[in-house]
């Protein structure tokens, strides 16, 4: 649930766990990136929103590393962190259907995948609101 321009976001495995971490990290680099690209407000860049966008990547990656179960997922970066929890999503189903010889259990990819759908539709939900 969105308040207060962040979502409420329940963070229910170890999987879950490592993809908003992942997205965390996919936001500080970007961010990162754009300002040492443009140190100058040029195409939209604005370097007050990059610096913002960095704490708050970092504050929720504190939240996760610190193991809370439920973490605050700033708005203005919700969507790149549902982004990652969507490619992870395909890696998993990726995996699952490259196992031709059912080398790994189907059970668990469906149980890491089905925890990451859980979040991601929550994430958006939340956004939605």
């Amino acid at each position: 649930m969105l308040q207060n321009g962040v979502v409420n976001l329940e963070v229910n495995s170890p999987a879950v766990r490592d993809a908003l971490l992942d997205g965390c990290a996919s936001v500080i680099q970007f961010e990162k990136k754009n300002g040492e690209e443009s140190t100058q407000r040029v195409n939209g860049f604005n370097p007050e929103r990059c610096a913002r966008r960095i704490v708050l990547a970092t504050t929720l990656d504190e939240e996760l590393v610190a193991g809370h179960p439920v973490v605050e997922v700033p708005e203005e970066i919700a969507d790149p962190v549902a982004t990652t929890l969507a490619e992870v999503i395909a890696e998993e189903m990726d995996a699952l259907a490259r196992d031709t010889d059912d080398k790994h259990p189907r059970g668990a990819i469906l149980g890491r995948a089905s925890g990451l759908l859980e979040s991601l539709v929550a994430l958006d939900a939340g956004i939605q609101r």
